[in-house]
């Protein structure tokens, strides 16, 4: 690509930080400043939660998260659900590989597949956030992503306006087993969704996936809500 090309792009499209949203140049993921509050921020997490964990009574075996939900990630993390800045995501990836090779299951994991959205949503925005997640990390760890393993119904209630109790009451009406009949008996599965709060959404997937026969459940978010 000339340089003359690249500005007419940088111009026409520019790019913007996955986390805070300023122009940047068109190679990087991140302006200076917010690279220096994500950094600091993800030093931060590895010393307030384990790298590898159990939430609660739940159907995954732990979850890895690249840091904190607060902060300049959690604008990222919002950046990357409703405006398509997925810059955050490339940028978070890596130390969420990282995590998730230092836990030790990565070998265990025969696929990768992510939390589904409803087809109105998905219509809606575009995209799903798990699903980007799913395949940057799918490139990193060089595992493949299967799609359709569970699908989502429609739903007029948003899972982050409910209680802790509704929202497993929710997550277990919405969430069913997808179109996909790929057998994935006896397999492991690496589950992915941009953050986990409850753990309830995450939880009842697996268990979709566990009642088709799947043998264990890990789940990678890129934030995790810290206590």
């Amino acid at each position: 690509m000339n340089k003359a090309f690249s500005r007419l792009l940088s111009f026409v499209y520019p790019n913007r930080c996955g986390f805070c949203g300023a122009i940047i140049q068109h190679d990087k993921l991140v302006c200076f400043r917010c690279a220096d509050r994500v950094n600091k921020e993800i030093e931060r997490s590895r010393t307030q939660f384990p790298l590898y964990l159990s939430v609660g009574e739940v159907n995954f075996s732990g979850c890895s998260a690249a840091g904190s939900y607060d902060g300049a990630i959690r604008d990222g993390v919002l950046r990357l659900k409703y405006h398509y800045g997925d810059n955050a995501a490339k940028y978070l990836i890596p130390e969420l590989r990282d995590n998730l090779l230092r836990s030790g299951i990565v070998s265990q994991c025969d696929m990768i597949t992510f939390v589904p959205m409803t087809r109105t949503r998905k219509n809606k925005y575009g995209y799903n956030q798990a699903e980007i997640i799913a395949k940057l990390l799918s490139r990193e760890l060089g595992i493949p992503v299967v799609k359709n393993l569970i699908k989502k119904k429609h739903t007029r209630k948003a899972q982050h306006e409910q209680s802790l109790e509704q929202r497993k009451i929710l997550a277990s009406k919405v969430y069913k087993a997808g179109r996909n009949k790929k057998d994935i008996t006896g397999k492991t599965i690496l589950l992915c969704d941009d953050i986990i709060t409850s753990g309830s959404t995450l939880s009842e997937c697996a268990k979709v996936l566990k009642d088709r026969g799947v043998e264990k459940v890990y789940c990678a978010v890129l934030a995790q809500l810290a206590e």
